[in-house]
């Protein structure tokens, strides 16, 4: 049996959705941005691998960092696209 795939961008979705949940109604047209998004869920599973294994300081300060810039820009690709949707 071949193992599960991961799915960076269902991840990536969920974990912003869940940092910015007034994103919520607008999850249908995430698809528009999948591989920023996709780098957003790999970045934050960086980032929790770095929390769990108590990893260098610097780098998971960096990783919060990466993963805080990655959620402003999605979210501004969702607050410019979001004017006259629904």
């Amino acid at each position: 049996m071949e193992p599960a795939r991961f799915d960076s961008f269902r991840y990536g979705l969920a974990a912003l959705l869940m940092c910015r949940p007034h994103l919520r109604p607008y999850a249908y047209i995430a698809h528009r941005w999948a591989e920023y998004i996709e780098n957003y869920g790999d970045a934050v599973r960086c980032r929790e691998k770095l929390r769990a294994e108590g990893g260098d300081k610097m780098l998971l300060e960096e990783s919060e960092r990466r993963c805080i810039q990655l959620e402003d820009e999605v979210q501004s690709y969702f607050d410019t696209s979001r004017v006259g949707v629904r």
